[in-house]
């Protein structure tokens, strides 16, 4: 009788049907549990994230042993490693905007739909969050948790004049008016950083020309030179020449400029300008120490024509898997356990501080949650339209024109026409070099 082949001496691919074979009609075998693989997750290497969401990977390659997580910090640029890397990451840690839109519609992305239906995502994501994850009928994002932006004040400043935060433009001025005319400077605002400054131009514009204006403008189908535009910086520029921002506002950064707007209680200024509100996202007032965190109060941007939707400004964060990952399989699970409701609770009962953002997950438990995120959520609940800032969103071309423009109108330099060329001209470049989709 001729002996049997030893099994290692078989064929890795025959030995994988050999194992399936073996189960029997009702079993199932789940492949994540077959051969150990390590895959790698990119993201950014602050120190307090690392340490907790080390943790959270420990959860996942507890429910998966055969799958080892590496956190890889970026040492480049995050297109750098969808754009031909010869050795991408597995997953990647991503925001949306221009540049998640870009990866989708060139392909740069895998297809995340069975990770969606897997994890039920499609019942536990709100439509807005959804709608910049999708590219053609199909996920390539999977959303974990996001920021948002509001008009930042000193309470006690508020109290001593007797203030409550504003829901229209003409309280806002108001407020204004009084803080001014007492002495007060009303706003402050990072003049010396786009990323911050132009969340002016993002809410005025969505105010005086509602969310979908926007969203064209930024999408590069609308014209910088638009009658509309120029509304936006004529109604800037008023605040600018009626003295309501801090001495020169262009000089100014995002750190101070919300620092700014704290007293706190030792005879050294914790900032020389001082200013009684500044509109910021989450993520710059988060890294304002507690002690003087607890002077501040939030409250939306104010609305100017209740005729229009509402829109929010806000970063929303999560995971993606590029195309050519080595281990899509692997990738998958650990993507769609990162954007689930487990993870995200994990993260918040790891960290050592409050968390600084919403998660997005509707099964989130709500209990874990600050008085400030279930503020902000609120915030963001009542919005029609919710999209990532500005600068997130235009071709890095762009960038300079942006700055060039906040700079000029904070040091009232120029004309409104001057900017707006400046800007339908930094679009025209970008569309003829192609970082704009075509029609």
């Amino acid at each position: 009788m001729k002996p049997k082949a030893p099994l290692l001496l078989l064929p890795p691919l025959l030995i994988l049907l050999l194992t399936f074979s073996a189960c029997g009609p009702g079993d199932e075998v789940d492949p994540l549990t077959l051969t150990p693989v390590a895959i790698t997750y990119m993201t950014f290497n602050q120190a307090t994230e690392a340490q907790t969401e080390e943790l959270v990977i420990g959860r996942f390659e507890e429910k998966y042993p055969a799958i080892q997580v590496t956190r890889t910090p970026y040492n480049q640029d995050p297109q750098s490693y969808l754009l031909g890397s010869a050795t991408p990451p597995d997953v990647m840690f991503l925001w949306t905007g221009y540049l998640l839109d870009t990866a989708m519609r060139e392909n740069l992305l895998g297809n995340l739909a069975d990770v969606w239906e897997e994890n039920g995502f499609t019942d536990a994501i709100s439509e807005p969050i959804q709608a910049m994850s999708y590219y053609q009928g199909a996920p390539y994002f999977v959303p974990a948790g996001h920021g948002w932006t509001a008009v930042y004040y000193n309470r006690e400043v508020f109290q001593r004049y007797g203030l409550t935060p504003p829901t229209t433009w003409q309280e806002f001025l108001t407020i204004c008016e009084i803080l001014w005319s007492s002495g007060e400077t009303p706003l402050s605002i990072a003049g010396n950083n786009a990323f911050v400054g132009t969340l002016w131009f993002d809410y005025l514009d969505m105010r005086l020309n509602g969310p979908e204006f926007h969203r064209r403008l930024l999408n590069g189908e609308e014209a910088y030179t638009d009658p509309k535009v120029a509304d936006v910086f004529e109604t800037m520029r008023d605040l600018v020449e009626r003295g309501f921002f801090v001495e020169s506002p262009a000089t100014m950064s995002d750190l101070s400029s919300v620092l700014s707007i704290i007293r706190g209680d030792s005879d050294d200024p914790v900032e020389r300008r001082k200013a009684v509100m500044t509109l910021g996202s989450n993520f710059a007032v988060s890294d304002v120490p507690q002690v003087f965190l607890d002077e501040l109060d939030f409250f939306p941007f104010p609305v100017i024509d209740p005729e229009l939707p509402v829109g929010e400004v806000g970063i929303t964060f999560g995971f993606v898997v590029p195309a050519n990952a080595p281990n899509p399989l692997q990738a998958n699970a650990f993507a769609g356990f990162m954007g689930s409701a487990e993870s995200a609770q994990a993260l918040t009962q790891q960290t050592t501080t409050q968390l600084t953002w919403v998660p997005v997950h509707k099964e989130y438990d709500r209990s874990l949650y600050s008085q400030r995120i279930a503020q902000a959520e609120t915030l963001m609940s009542n919005a029609d339209a919710f999209g990532p800032p500005m600068v997130l969103s235009l071709p890095n071309s762009m960038g300079s024109a942006l700055n060039q423009v906040l700079n000029r109108l904070l040091s009232q330099r120029g004309e409104v026409a001057d900017w707006q060329i400046l800007l339908e001209d930094a679009r025209q470049a970008a569309i003829r070099n192609g970082e704009y989709p075509q029609p």
